[in-house]
C-alpha cells in the first residue's frame, strides 16, 4: 500500500490508523510520516489563530 500523498509504501499498514475517509466518493491512505507532518502543520496554525502559551510552545515562537 502507498501513501496517497508521498507515494511511499506505507510501513505497516492499518486501516484504522492510515486510511482516511473524507466522503462517500473520496478515501486517501496516508503514511505516519505524512500524518506528522499534517499534525505539525495542523498545530502550527492552531497556535497562530489561538496563541495560547501551551500552543505556542508546542509548535511555535512567542510573536512579537
Amino acid at each position: 500500500m502507498d501513501c496517497s500523498l508521498c507515494k511511499k509504501p506505507i510501513e505497516k499498514y492499518d486501516l484504522t490508523f492510515n486510511h482516511l475517509k473524507i466522503d462517500e466518493s473520496c478515501e486517501v491512505d496516508i503514511c505516519q510520516n505524512c500524518i506528522d507532518k499534517f499534525f505539525k502543520w495542523q498545530g502550527s496554525l492552531f497556535a497562530k489563530l489561538y496563541p495560547t502559551n501551551a500552543m505556542k510552545k508546542r509548535f511555535g515562537k512567542k510573536s512579537n
